[in-house]
């Protein structure tokens, strides 16, 4: 009976070695494999660039092999600059494959897929879906879409799992967007002009990379009410026009103030367009009779563009500086120039500085529609001093192209035709100066208050007198000697 009790006590003692052999395996295999159960987290970054030159790299900042740890941004890719708002999905199997996993990055360009069995997945961004600001639309990105395995093993032993121990992946893209420029004239952002005159907009685009992935490419410009729609709307790619067929225009008639125009491209035609290509878009306008004189006349264009066709996520760019027309004006006071008496009916013709160019106004309903300078003296408008010895002379250019409306200035010159009753003609033109005070003291205030006019001045016609009474009584005092001696001469004589 003992040797059975030995033997039994020995067999069990064997089988515990047994299992505490078989537990120690075990607990080995946890350790250097994944179990089939497992879940595994997987973090993505977006990442922005400068660019892509160098990428992608195969070392972490340290200097070690990349395997899916977190990294110093800031020292593994020279920027901390991250994306909010990129849309990504998880798809399982192939990039094509049933999308298991999506959302957005957050603030800090993060997104946690969590979860996820073992197995290949391929992590796409949507570009369709995404959210990114107006100043942040992705360019094409070398690290899109992600293939990843998991589990995914670390360089030196064991594996990525979840939570603070999850693989880390650093999509990375370029910000791109496309430029936009607007010029009033072949060059300038700013010009002047006659009331009336044509000015040739121009509105310059250069597509960005990723542009055929764009759903949304439409350019808006709209007018502030000094300016006028003259119509010869050009739209062009690389300098030769595109074909009516691949966008929607909105335009007004002819001569519309406060105009807006629509140039919407259509989704096949972006399809086509590639990094570099240059879209311009002009057409004609002009400076009308509701120009606050001295101000800007600004011209409001944007572009909508982006990757997501949906409406209220557009994104809208603009130039950094709207482009303008100004036009100027000067106001006149005839005045006796002893007593400052206001003076009507002195009548001018307005010349340009040299004195070479008259200026003609045509007037539609008491308003002024176009000016123009013509060489005939005879053809020119004809200014008139009310009865209060007021006139003005509107829609004047002045300064330079490319100077902005609070800059610059133009002397040009009235020369009196006619003058008041009773006072003599000036016989020397007067030089006045146009610019953005010369009509308004402050063009851009709410309330305009006139600026002072300036007085032009002119001296009474007078008789001049050589006596008085007396030298009229001598006059007729001598008449009448002179008629008594000649009949006391024919008295005389009989």
């Amino acid at each position: 009976m003992k040797k059975i009790t030995q033997l039994l006590f020995t067999t069990f003692a064997a089988l515990s070695l047994v299992f505490s052999a078989l537990g120690s395996v075990t607990a080995f295999a946890q350790d250097n494999a994944p179990g089939t159960d497992d879940k595994y987290d997987v973090v993505l970054t977006k990442v922005k660039m400068s660019n892509l030159d160098g990428w992608p790299k195969q070392t972490g900042n340290d200097g070690t092999a990349y395997t899916g740890q977190k990294l110093d941004r800031g020292a593994y890719f020279g920027t901390t600059d991250t994306v909010q708002g990129a849309y990504f999905e998880v798809h399982k199997g192939s990039v094509n494959g049933e999308v298991i996993k999506e959302g957005l990055t957050d603030a800090d360009g993060n997104i946690t897929f969590t979860n996820l069995a073992a197995g290949k997945y391929f992590i796409v961004e949507n570009k369709e879906k995404s959210e990114v600001s107006g100043d942040e639309e992705l360019a094409n990105s070398a690290a899109v879409p992600v293939e990843i395995e998991l589990p995914v093993f670390k360089a030196d032993g064991g594996w990525y799992t979840t939570g603070e121990d999850a693989v880390h992946v650093y999509p990375k893209n370029t910000v791109d967007k496309p430029t936009i420029n607007k010029v009033v004239n072949e060059t300038d952002k700013h010009d002047t002009a006659l009331i009336g005159e044509t000015k040739t907009f121009k509105v310059s685009s250069v597509m960005p990379e990723g542009i055929a992935e764009y759903k949304v490419l439409k350019f808006d410009d709209e007018f502030s009410k000094g300016l006028s729609y003259q119509g010869n709307l050009k739209v062009k790619l690389n300098g030769a026009d595109i074909d009516t067929s691949n966008y929607t225009l909105t335009a007004p008639s002819v001569g519309t103030k406060k105009a807006k125009i629509t140039v919407a491209f259509t989704n096949d035609y972006i399809a086509t367009l590639k990094a570099g290509d240059e879209i311009t878009i002009s057409y004609d306008a002009t400076i009308n009779e509701d120009a606050v004189l001295g101000a800007e006349n600004p011209n409001d264009v944007k572009i909508i563009y982006g990757t997501n066709p949906s409406e209220d996520k557009q994104k809208e760019d603009t130039p950094d500086e709207n482009p303008e027309l100004h036009t100027g004006g000067k106001r006149f006071e005839k005045v006796d120039k002893a007593t400052s008496e206001k003076l009507s009916g002195a009548e001018f013709v307005v010349t340009n500085e040299v004195g070479d160019r008259y200026l003609k106004q045509t007037v539609s309903n008491g308003a002024v529609i176009k000016n123009e300078w013509i060489s005939s003296k005879d053809n020119a408008t004809v200014f008139k001093s009310d009865e209060n010895g007021y006139f003005e002379v509107i829609g004047l250019p002045y300064g330079n192209a490319n100077q902005s409306a609070k800059d610059g200035e133009t002397t040009y010159k009235i020369v009196e035709t006619k003058a008041p009753k009773d006072y003599a003609l000036l016989q020397q033109p007067i030089e006045f100066v146009v610019n953005s005070s010369s009509y308004y003291e402050d063009p851009t205030a709410v309330e305009l208050k006139k600026s002072d006019s300036q007085e032009v001045k002119n001296n009474k016609v007078t008789i001049p007198q050589t006596g008085g009474i007396g030298s009229i009584i001598v006059v007729a005092v001598g008449v009448v000697l002179a008629v008594v001696g000649l009949f006391v001469k024919r008295r005389v004589t009989k």
